[in-house]
């Protein structure tokens, strides 16, 4: 087996591994390339070392602790408005160090920070590292406890760090919002897949179920369970949701011909109006009970 080392802050790691070995310790290195833990100390390590960088924290996954072997890895630094290129430059350096970089993808460009995503060639396909750096003087984002969990500070130069939550007033005036809305579209958009099922057009009276009848029926049981969830869609239900209400949720998402769409979609439809008259009746949050 050849292996190619490369020296970060002075520690060892491994960049290129024979296929199976992942995860195993070799005397005198701290880790196996792949290992999503060198990863982190890697790209923590690179931050840590440039002066133009304020703090940066872990996100995702690791927030909520429930990073596991398949987590990518977030990471976001508050930086000087002038060094973003430079930071992103040298994290760059440092990770290639680690590894070739065999992608790189970077997102529109958005008001409020800069995000590039990297995969590295010996990491894996579920290892991208997304990087997002906050100039210094735009507000600091993805702190709210409730929507972006405990971030892993890994250092905070300054004391800009602090865990932030929602307006709690302003939000369950935001999601009472929603109610109204979600059941006049929800009602208005189902004929779209009934008509196109009866024409035989079996993928758009698809698409149409999972745009129109799924996720405002999950945004419904958002509301009622968790309503500052509501943002999230179809992601995060494990984390989000109880379990039962998921397990039903899979049972509808997954049609697997088009003979069952139609009872799936009745199914759903039922399922929406009864969450939507609690929500009506009672208001966001007021519990599924009853309802799964």
């Amino acid at each position: 087996m050849s292996i190619r080392t490369a020296t970060v802050d002075g520690v060892a790691t491994i960049e290129n591994f024979k296929p199976g070995f992942e995860g195993q310790t070799i005397p005198g290195h701290c880790c196996m390339a792949g290992d999503r833990s060198a990863l982190v100390d890697a790209l923590r390590r690179s931050l840590a070392r440039q002066s133009a960088i304020d703090a940066a924290w872990e996100g995702g996954s690791a927030a909520f602790d429930r990073a596991d072997e398949w987590s990518d890895v977030d990471a976001v630094a508050v930086v000087a408005d002038d060094a973003v290129e430079a930071v992103f430059a040298q994290a760059e350096a440092d990770l290639e160090a680690l590894s070739p970089i065999d992608l790189r993808y970077d997102p529109p460009v958005v008001q409020g920070y800069a995000q590039r995503f990297y995969r590295l060639r010996d990491f894996g396909e579920f290892h991208i590292v997304d990087l997002v750096l906050i100039r210094r003087s735009d507000p600091l984002l993805f702190r709210e406890v409730e929507l972006h969990g405990r971030g892993l500070t890994w250092f905070d130069r300054t004391g800009v760090l602090v865990d932030c939550h929602l307006d709690a007033t302003a939000d369950a005036a935001a999601a009472a919002a929603r109610v109204g809305p979600l059941r006049a579209q929800f009602e208005m958009m189902q004929h779209l897949m009934r008509k196109d099922l009866r024409r035989g057009r079996h993928v758009d009276a698809l698409a149409f179920y999972q745009a129109y009848t799924m996720r405002p029926l999950v945004e419904a049981l958002r509301l009622l369970h968790a309503p500052c969830t509501r943002i999230f869609g179809m992601r995060y239900l494990g984390r989000d949701l109880p379990a039962g209400v998921v397990q039903r949720i899979e049972r509808l998402a997954y049609v697997g011909e088009a003979a069952g769409l139609a009872a799936a979609h009745d199914e759903a439809v039922s399922w929406f109006r009864a969450c939507i008259d609690r929500l009506s009746e009672q208001g966001p949050g007021a519990g599924l009970d009853g309802l799964t």
